[in-house]
C-alpha cells in the first residue's frame, strides 16, 4: 500500500485549519491593532517633525528676525569684548584665542615645548581624536585632561574645526558622522552625551549638522532643525544628571543663509546654555562679517560667542571686531605643514620685511629642484581632495571615490593662505642661504636657535622637526597679535586696527 506524504506547506495549513477559528481572529485583530497603533504613531511623529521644521522653513509661520541696532551700534565699540565670564568651575577672559589640539596635545609638539612656548589656558579638542581612547578613559575613570596630563580647560568639539568635510550626504536625523582613524563614524546625540560625561570636559560642542553655505535651503532647513534637537536633547541630559558639571556651548546653523541663522540664533537665545558656537564652515568663503555682526547682536550679552576655525590671522581680527569673544588657532596647523611662516608685525603692520633681506625670485637657488617639489608635500592631514588633478597628478576615478567617501574639504587649500607679504613660504629654495631668523626681533624658541635656511633645509629634506619648529614660531606670533587686540580694544581702535590689516592683507594679490 503506497503512502503519500503531505508537504510541509499542507501540513501547516492543516494544522492551523484545525486552530479555534476564535482564537485565530482575536490574534490578527490584535496585530491589525498593533499595526495601526504603530501607523498612526509614525503619523504623529512625522507631523511633529514637519511642524517643528516649518517654524524655521515658512516665514508665515514666524516674524522675520531682524538684528537689535542698539547692540549692533554697541559692537562697533568694541568695548564688550573685555569681559570675564565664569561659573563655579571656570574663568574665561575676553578676548583670547584657545589652542587647537589631537586629544589634548597641540600638533607637532611635545608638552615639554609647550611649557617653554605661550599655549594658552583653553584647548579645543575635536571628538575624532578622542574616540579611540574613550574605553579607556572610562576604565580607568579619568578625566580626558587628568589622561593627557593638561592644566588647560578643555573644550570638546564634534566637528573638526582644521579639516572642514563637506558632510551634506552624511549627517541624518539621527547623528552626526566622525572620521576617525577607523574610517566614518555615526555618533548618535546619546552616544556623544555619553562621551561628554567619561571625558568630563569643563565645556563641549552639541553635535551639530554642519554643512557649507552652498547647499539649497530645504538640506539648510534641515541642518537647522537636526542641530536645534541635539541642543534640546543635550540640555535635557544635563538638566537630568546633575554630576555632569560641563558647559554647554550651542552652534548657530543655518548654512549661511541669514534669515536661517537669525531664526536659528533667536531660537537659541532663550535656551539654557553657557554660550554659542559660530563654524566658520557654515559661512560663505567672503562678506561674512555683516552676517556675523547681526547674529551676535540678537545673542545675550551675558554669554560669550566663539568662533572656531577661522582660515587666517585677517580673519581672526575679523571675528574679534565682529563681537566674537575666542576664536580657535586651527588655522595655525594648516600654515606649519605647509612651510608658512608668520611674520607680521603685529604692533606695527605697516612695517613690512626689509626688502634687502627678501630673496629675488631670479636668483640661482630660484631654480627648478625637485627637492622642492617633494618639500610641497603636507606634513599633516591632506589638503589635496581640492587640488586640480593636474597638479596633483590624481585621476578623476581616485577624486570620485574621494568624494563619494565625504573626503571632500569646504574651503580650498588657498582660502588659507595668508598675505604673501607678511608670510614667508620656506619651502622655497631661495631661502637655503639665508641665515637669520624668520622674522625681526623674533624671541620664539625657533628664531633664538635656528635660521630660515636651516628651516628651509628641513623641509625639502621633510623632517619631521620642520612642522615642529614653525607651529611653536606662528603661535608665539599669533599669541603677540592677541595681546595687540586686547591692547587696541582697550583704546577703543580695534576697527582702524582691523582696516590698517585689511590695506596690509591686500598685498597679497600685488605680490602674487
Amino acid at each position: 500500500m503506497m503512502v503519500t506524504k503531505r508537504s510541509p506547506e499542507k501540513q501547516i495549513s492543516v494544522t492551523n485549519g484545525n486552530a479555534n477559528p476564535a482564537k485565530r481572529l482575536k490574534v490578527e485583530k490584535d496585530e491589525n491593532n498593533k499595526t495601526a497603533i504603530q501607523s498612526q504613531a509614525v503619523l504623529e511623529k512625522n507631523k511633529s517633525k514637519k511642524r517643528n521644521e516649518s517654524i524655521l522653513i515658512n516665514p508665515e509661520l514666524e516674524v522675520k528676525i531682524e538684528p537689535d541696532e542698539t547692540r549692533r551700534s554697541q559692537l562697533n565699540s568694541s568695548s564688550h569684548l573685555i569681559r570675564k565670564f565664569e561659573n563655579e568651575h571656570f574663568t574665561l577672559n575676553s578676548p583670547d584665542i584657545f589652542s587647537h589640539t589631537h586629544c589634548g596635545q597641540v600638533p607637532h609638539v611635545t608638552t615639554d615645548l609647550c611649557s617653554t612656548s605661550v599655549n594658552g589656558e583653553v584647548s579645543i579638542v575635536p571628538l575624532h581624536s578622542v574616540l579611540s581612547c574613550v574605553k579607556v578613559l572610562e576604565k580607568l575613570n579619568k578625566s580626558l585632561a587628568d589622561f593627557v596630563r593638561t592644566s588647560n580647560k578643555i573644550v570638546l568639539n564634534p566637528f573638526n574645526s582644521s579639516e572642514p568635510y563637506d558632510l551634506t550626504s552624511f549627517n541624518d536625523q539621527l547623528g552626526m558622522s566622525v572620521w576617525g582613524k577607523g574610517g566614518r563614524k555615526k555618533i548618535t546625540s546619546k552616544e556623544y552625551l555619553g562621551i561628554v560625561e567619561i571625558c568630563q570636559p569643563e565645556m563641549f560642542v552639541s553635535l551639530s549638522d554642519v554643512v557649507p553655505s552652498s547647499v539649497n535651503k530645504k538640506r539648510a532647513n534641515k541642518s537647522c532643525y537636526r542641530t536645534l534637537q541635539w541642543v534640546n536633547e543635550a540640555i535635557t541630559y544635563l538638566s537630568d544628571n546633575s554630576t555632569v558639571t560641563s558647559r554647554l556651548l550651542a552652534p548657530i546653523p543655518g548654512s549661511g543663509d541669514r534669515q536661517l541663522m537669525m531664526k536659528s540664533a533667536n531660537l537659541l537665545a532663550s535656551r539654557q546654555v553657557f554660550g554659542y558656537v559660530i563654524e566658520r564652515a557654515t559661512l560663505p568663503v567672503e562678506g561674512w562679517e555683516d552676517l556675523v555682526k547681526d547674529i551676535v547682536s540678537i545673542l545675550p550679552d551675558s554669554r560669550p560667542v566663539f568662533m572656531l576655525g577661522v582660515l587666517n590671522e585677517m580673519e581672526m581680527v575679523k571675528a574679534y571686531n565682529c563681537g566674537c569673544h575666542f576664536v580657535d588657532s586651527s588655522f595655525l596647523l594648516h600654515f606649519s605643514n605647509k612651510g608658512q611662516a608668520m611674520v607680521l608685525n603685529s604692533a606695527n603692520p605697516t612695517q613690512l620685511p626689509d626688502p634687502s633681506k627678501q630673496p629675488d625670485s631670479s636668483s640661482e637657488e630660484a631654480t627648478n629642484d625637485s627637492s622642492s617639489e617633494e618639500a610641497t608635500k603636507d606634513f599633516g592631514p591632506s589638503l589635496a581632495e581640492n587640488v586640480p588633478s593636474e597638479v596633483t597628478g590624481e585621476n578623476e576615478d581616485k577624486k570620485k571615490k574621494k568624494r563619494e567617501t565625504g573626503k571632500v574639504l569646504i574651503f580650498k587649500p588657498e582660502h588659507y593662505m595668508p598675505s604673501k607679504s607678511i608670510t614667508l613660504d620656506l619651502v622655497s629654495p631661495v631661502y637655503t642661504r639665508q641665515f637669520c631668523k624668520i622674522a625681526e626681533n623674533c624671541e620664539c624658541f625657533t628664531c633664538q636657535r635656528h635660521t630660515r635656511g636651516y628651516v628651509n633645509h628641513l623641509l625639502i629634506t621633510r623632517e619631521l622637526l620642520a612642522p615642529t619648529l614653525l607651529m611653536l614660531h606662528n603661535t608665539y606670533h599669533v599669541r603677540n597679535l592677541v595681546n595687540t587686540v586686547k591692547d587696541k580694544v582697550e583704546r577703543g581702535d580695534l576697527a582702524k586696527y582691523k582696516e590698517t590689516l585689511d590695506e596690509v592683507f591686500k598685498l597679497k594679490d600685488s605680490h602674487s
